[in-house]
């Protein structure tokens, strides 16, 4: 008797975004926690919504959820301190969006575009995409007289523009 096949199901379309949204929401407390850690010395909840323009019940919800999940610590009136995979993760998105702001920035795109840009794209490019995208930066990076003639040719957007 041959045997039954189980039907996998594919998340619906809808599913996909809300992890997809989710996912993202993750990097980016974290790299907002990361940041002001670096910067101040600690991640206080009222510091994280300020920044993140949330409420502080919203970031309350957050701050457990990672913890649960293993990116953070968070002791109830002492603070919150990021864990080896929070970090890692952390810094992961604070290169991708460095990379790709350096990347906008090559074109003569103003860096206050290029960082915006860089948050919108940073979520959901392919680690091989961004491997490329990396290569290629360097490559025009390390080669001044790349810029200078594309410069040359194309007027560089800027918010005046």
């Amino acid at each position: 008797m041959p045997e039954a096949r189980k039907a996998t199901k594919k998340p619906a379309v809808g599913m996909q975004n809300l992890q997809r949204r989710s996912a993202e929401a993750t990097e980016d407390y974290l790299e907002t926690i990361d940041s002001l850690i670096d910067e101040k010395g600690f991640a206080a909840s009222v510091d994280i919504a300020e920044r993140m323009h949330v409420s502080k019940p919203t970031v309350t919800s957050i701050v457990k959820k990672l913890d649960r999940e293993g990116f953070l610590i968070h002791e109830r009136y002492r603070g919150i301190k990021l864990t080896q995979k929070g970090k890692k993760l952390a810094e992961e998105m604070q290169s991708r969006h460095q990379l790709i702001t350096s990347f906008l920035t090559l074109f003569g795109v103003e860096e206050s575009i290029a960082r915006l840009d860089a948050e919108r794209i940073e979520h959901g490019i392919h680690p091989d995409t961004l491997e490329k995208l990396g290569a290629f930066t360097r490559f025009v990076l390390s080669n001044p007289e790349l810029i200078r003639k594309y410069r040359a040719v194309f007027k560089p957007i800027t918010d005046e523009n």
